[in-house]
């Protein structure tokens, strides 16, 4: 499990009265869970379990965000595309501290490519009954309507969509496709984000050292990665790097895919 190192754990020792005991619950929660990620990240139903019991036992913590994303993440890693659902689709709600800020946005990126699967999915019934791809996707409005796919993504955009030619008869249209979503663009496609390794670049920054301090214990965090440098603001994004949560006795980070943690 990654550390805070000595510095920030000598600074977490100092601060630890200010941690309410309910947070502090939470942050062991979650903690735990994290800890069960890195010890084992291909035992994917212990990660989904204390996901779904995090939420109803810490149904109000800041911090349950974070535990669905991640719980969401294992369960579509395992094929469990209902379980992925109910994780996520909580987090769509619209609230303004910096944790939901981002598992909202985790959310929409996620349940995008789920929704991407339903068009690809319509586009094959489309093709059954024409023997060719539509050349554009309102023509999937004909399908049954338990089998229309939704014609936009969880950004409010339609999707990016257009014929392509077969790479040898070129002269043959309508037999291929490209699909994407505007917002995501080349991360769009569910099967290839899962066969990612899980964190992505995120595993490459740690934080260094806390920066100040604001009135309930948020502080500010430089982290490094190789030779850079940036500091961030609980609730400000630089560099791909969204910080979402910075405490003493949790750090954590997220670039919209994946969470990444940093505990005592």
């Amino acid at each position: 499990m990654p550390r805070l190192p000595r510095l920030l754990a000598g600074l977490a020792l100092c601060c630890c009265a200010a941690v309410s005991a309910g947070a502090q619950g939470d942050v062991r929660a979650l903690a735990t869970l994290w800890k069960q990620h890195v010890r084992a990240p291909t035992e994917h139903a212990p990660l989904v379990q204390g996901a779904q019991q995090m939420a109803l036992e810490h149904a109000e913590s800041p911090l349950l965000g974070i535990a669905r994303g991640l719980g969401a993440w294992h369960a579509l890693a395992a094929g469990q595309t209902n379980a992925a659902v109910l994780l996520l689709t909580p987090l769509l709600a619209e609230r303004a501290d910096p944790v939901s800020v981002e598992a909202r946005t985790f959310a929409q990126r996620w349940l995008t490519r789920l929704d991407r699967e339903k068009v690809r999915d319509g586009l094959k019934l489309y093709y059954r009954n024409h023997v060719e791809f539509p050349a554009n996707l309102n023509a999937l409005t004909e399908l049954a309507v338990t089998n229309r796919p939704p014609l936009a993504d969880r950004f409010g955009r339609a999707w990016k969509y257009e014929l392509a030619a077969l790479k040898r008869l070129t002269t043959i249209r309508a037999q291929r496709y490209n699909l994407a979503s505007f917002a995501l663009g080349e991360d769009s496609d569910l099967g290839a984000l899962l066969r990612r390794p899980y964190g992505g670049s995120l595993i490459l920054w740690k934080p260094s050292r806390f920066i100040g301090g604001t009135e309930g214990g948020a502080v500010n965090v430089e982290f490094v990665r190789g030779n850079e440098r940036m500091v961030l603001a609980e609730g400000t994004r630089q560099a791909g790097l969204a910080l979402a949560y910075a405490r003493p006795e949790l750090v954590a980070i997220t670039d919209g895919d994946f969470w990444w943690l940093f505990a005592r």
